[in-house]
């Protein structure tokens, strides 16, 4: 793995990241819930912290349990970053006007803008995340196994988003209330349920898979 490629995404994402807070902050008034969607992006930069963790402790072969510790915890964060996507719904908020009147920041366009950079860069972070653990596990147990678990974790992450956005849960309630969320969850399995997480987990594995086409090209033509 081209690990110079990585860290240059990585710290790509994170200075998009941070001239949106900066944005976010000056900006605060033009901008409906930018407070939310910078909130999101940090969210789903947790799990690419936790993959790039699990890939340190992977090529220094150090303690295997406590990769696997932070790979269960990068499962449960990764869902926030798919979840970005469901944010589209709150552009109904903008009033976007089609004349040409864009010359100052109450223009809805400028709202518009800061949303789709937001998901953008924090469905980014998480298909970088996807992409490091899967190449993880492609290295230890091969390609098929690698695909296989890409399919899992895009069922897991589907229903992961369907508990964030409808009973609106976070990702610590796993762990803070498991019961409670557990019997909220088969409480709401019925045909809609099944339709979303059937959506999104389509959603997410086709994200990963066009992150994979164009990240894993590029870097293999970098060895050419």
């Amino acid at each position: 793995m081209n690990n110079n490629r990585i860290y240059r995404l990585t710290i790509g994402l994170i200075f998009t990241y941070t001239i949106l807070v900066v944005v976010s902050i000056i900006f605060h008034r033009y901008i409906p819930l930018a407070n939310g969607y910078i909130w999101n992006i940090f969210l789903a930069l947790l799990p690419l912290l936790c993959a790039l963790l699990i890939d340190f402790l992977f090529y220094k072969k150090e303690n295997q349990f406590l990769s696997l510790l932070i790979g269960i915890i990068w499962l449960i964060l990764f869902p926030n970053s798919p979840y970005m996507v469901t944010d589209l719904a709150h552009l109904n908020l903008y009033h976007v006007s089609y004349g040409l009147d864009i010359s100052t920041f109450h223009s809805a366009w400028f709202g518009v803008l800061f949303a789709t950079f937001s998901i953008i860069t924090g469905v980014l972070m998480g298909m970088l995340s996807f992409y490091l653990v899967s190449q993880i596990i492609r290295k230890k147990s091969g390609t098929i196994t690698a695909w296989i678990f890409s399919m899992i974790v895009s069922l897991l992450s589907g229903f992961g988003v369907f508990l964030g956005r409808f009973p609106r849960f976070n990702s610590w309630d796993i762990i803070r209330r498991p019961d409670y969320l557990f019997k909220i969850a088969l409480d709401q399995i019925n045909f809609h349920t099944l339709g979303f997480v059937v959506l999104f987990s389509t959603m997410t594995f086709a994200l990963y898979w066009l992150f994979y086409l164009i990240f894993d090209v590029s870097a293999k033509s970098d060895k050419i």
